[in-house]
């Protein structure tokens, strides 16, 4: 019985993956509601109960510190394992899948820029961007990757950046008198029209959501994560779990010890504006803060995972995650149906923590109904679509009868 998550032909799915995924989306989904979906509250939000605003506190502590880039990294560390699957799989029936995978990268980058035409924060896009150098790392060799991966995990490009500036930039004292204030990043959404919000997102917001993506890092630790996720896949984590379980264990009970030290030395860290070097030091220790906190997170899991009444009670789960492009994409048109003015426009009423009940509400009826789709259908409708695309001929969505 405990093998049952590890034990798996070539063919058949290894569960536990689809858990971590359909968890990972949960998590996604409580950040995007304490952020508003992206329409930030236009003025301080009045609750209606002074037990509310407790609640407010308490659970976006507990998102920041639990869960907030935690699950987003998760996510991403499984895109990176889901791409060597399919070309190990590919690979065994002597199939170079590279090329066609590219196409498939091609069309979630038309997904993802569809999708962010409505929901700005979408992250498909970035995925498809990315995806495209993890393709040319498919035969280099491990240690290589591990490299890679520490390299952009610790934001080794933007110390390359940053030792740029500080070899050409002004002196200190020029650089504050032609600095100017910078707006807010978290401003108030605009009371936009569906359409102006399409118009904006286009163009205006996708400028911006790269060069967010630029200069946080974030884009170059999305490949960090991918190529962590195939050097995973290449050393068959999941494939043979119950051989690597005890140092999974292991390395957890270090990596809390680092993470409670990280979080003593953070405060005393300095602040990004002491300079481009000195400032650079609070993105290795936030990354690392948040790639333990995942890997504790995905310990966590697997260890709960192993015990079959948790493996029984996560199957709806499970399907969640097989369905995940239908569901995250799911999930962000129903939020920003529910938060933005042209729609339900609840941003103006409600805070953190009825925000992220309304969130897990939702998500458990999507919980539901992907289980429900799976027992009649192969996939996801997205992903059947996907799918479809990429072999360019439609792919058998109805289980068979006996099936």
């Amino acid at each position: 019985m405990q093998m049952t998550e590890t034990v798996k032909t070539s063919t058949q799915r290894i569960t536990v993956i689809d858990a971590m995924r359909g968890i990972a989306l949960i998590g996604i989904c409580l950040t995007h509601a304490m952020q508003y979906f992206g329409a930030f509250p236009p003025a301080p939000i009045e609750t209606p109960f002074p037990w509310i605003g407790t609640l407010d506190e308490m659970f976006s502590w507990l998102i920041r510190y639990l869960v907030f880039a935690k699950f987003y990294i998760i996510f991403s560390f499984l895109f990176g394992l889901s791409f060597f699957i399919q070309m190990d799989r590919a690979a065994q029936k002597g199939i170079d899948f590279r090329p066609r995978f590219l196409w498939r990268l091609t069309l979630l980058l038309i997904i993802g820029y569809l999708h962010s035409l409505i929901f700005h924060m979408d992250i498909l896009i970035i995925y498809a961007i990315v995806g495209f150098p993890l393709v040319l790392l498919y035969k280099v060799p491990n240690k290589v990757l591990v490299g890679l991966a520490l390299f952009f995990l610790l934001g080794g490009v933007s110390l390359g950046v940053n030792l740029y500036k500080a070899a050409t930039e002004p002196p200190r004292t020029e650089i504050v008198a032609q600095s100017r204030p910078r707006p807010t990043v978290n401003r108030p959404q605009p009371d936009l029209s569906l359409t102006a919000t399409i118009q904006n997102n286009s163009a205006d917001r996708l400028v911006r959501k790269f060069n967010f993506q630029h200069n946080s890092g974030r884009i170059y630790m999305t490949l960090g994560l991918f190529i962590l996720g195939l050097w995973a896949g290449r050393i068959r984590l999941f494939h043979n779990l119950e051989q690597y379980r005890t140092r999974l264990y292991r390395y957890a009970g270090i990596g809390l010890a680092a993470l409670l030290l990280l979080y003593a030395i953070q405060p005393y860290l300095p602040g990004r504006d002491a300079g481009v070097l000195a400032g650079w030091l609070t993105m290795p220790v936030e990354n690392m803060i948040n790639l333990l906190s995942a890997y504790l997170w995905i310990t966590l899991i697997v260890f709960l995972y192993k015990k079959p009444q948790v493996e029984k009670t996560l199957a709806p789960v499970v399907s969640y995650g097989r369905m995940g492009l239908t569901n995250y994409i799911l999930q962000s048109v129903i939020g920003v149906f529910l938060y933005y003015r042209f729609g339900l426009g609840l941003n103006q009423y409600l805070g953190p923590f009825l925000g992220m009940m309304l969130c897990l509400g939702y998500t458990f009826i999507q919980i539901y109904l992907s289980h429900y789709w799976l027992k009649t259908f192969r996939y996801g409708p997205l992903e059947w679509l996907w799918r479809s695309g990429t072999y360019m001929k439609w792919q058998p969505l109805r289980k068979l009868a006996l099936q």
